[in-house]
């Protein structure tokens, strides 16, 4: 279902909104910045430092809310109801999505709940609840929840043959078939690939970036070699399969703007081959 502005929805769990009887007061962290990791070093006996690379670490996100009596249910009753849809997680995330106003469009973001902070008071018997949850988000972007999808065939370059790799990656000539991965977030994403044989070691890469894969494998018609960008993972047939990517590979994402991928090989059989990609757009 489509949330309201200022709602949110935790895994099946809808909360916010004019007509909730969970309202949230503040919403800290979602916005901001997360943390920064950052490599840089100290000069020795010396001034300054000696600049690094910086990474995102994972987004904390702070929920500040009151629960209400409501629905049949007094406040103490839809206030359990929450408690039970935000439970702690060893392990995993859930999907958090909200809709922050008329002028934006639904997110999603994957979370797990930290800790739960409630505050008794006269209003806990007699009127409302006031709750705090911590959810920390492990990957700090967060996406727009329509997923987009593209499919590619098996290309053929265009002028120079000598050298495959080096006729896509440095500019030979133009390709036939390449898919626009259009991300229109400020967030660099990471889509996954599912690739369907038959098709003898297949290269997937991004012409605008200039980065590639190889898979040192056969794949026949029936077999299926799904590869996720984000967590750097690839499986064939749903066994783990990182084994088969070739040495000289790199893994590689699409940047925000336009980004043509493509997808090269042998043995294909047209009409059956192809590479399925699946991504949204990111931001953080």
């Amino acid at each position: 279902m489509a949330l309201a502005n200022y709602q949110f929805q935790f895994g099946s769990y809808v909360f916010g909104g004019s007509n909730s009887v969970t309202q949230i007061d503040e919403v800290d962290g979602l916005e901001s910045l997360p943390e920064v990791r950052t490599q840089d070093d100290n000069r020795g006996y010396n001034d300054g430092m000696f600049s690094g690379r910086d990474f995102y670490s994972g987004r904390t996100i702070t929920l500040t809310m009151k629960t209400f009596a409501g629905n049949g249910n007094n406040a103490q009753q839809n206030f359990r109801l929450l408690q039970a849809a935000m439970l702690p997680q060893t392990s995993g995330t859930t999907t958090l999505t909200f809709q922050l106003s008329t002028t934006d469009s639904e997110k999603i973001i994957q979370a797990r709940v930290r800790t739960r902070q409630t505050l008794i008071d006269p209003n806990y018997t007699y009127g409302y609840i006031r709750s705090q949850y911590t959810l920390f988000c492990p990957d700090p972007a967060y996406y727009s929840s329509t997923l987009k999808t593209g499919t590619m065939a098996p290309q053929t370059p265009l002028g120079r043959t000598y050298d495959r790799i080096y006729n896509l990656i440095y500019g030979g000539g133009s390709l036939i078939n390449s898919l626009a991965v259009v991300n229109a977030g400020w967030a660099t994403t990471y889509p996954t690939i599912t690739i369907n044989g038959p098709i003898k070691n297949p290269t997937l890469g991004n012409v605008t970036t200039g980065q590639y894969m190889t898979i040192n494998y056969s794949l026949t018609n029936t077999d299926s070699l799904v590869i996720d960008l984000y967590q750097k993972l690839i499986t064939l047939n749903g066994v783990s399969a990182r084994n088969l990517l070739a040495g000289n590979s790199t893994w590689f994402g699409a940047p925000p703007g336009t980004s043509n991928f493509y997808f090269t090989g042998t043995q294909t059989l047209i009409g059956t081959t192809q590479a399925t990609v699946t991504y949204r757009d990111a931001y953080v």
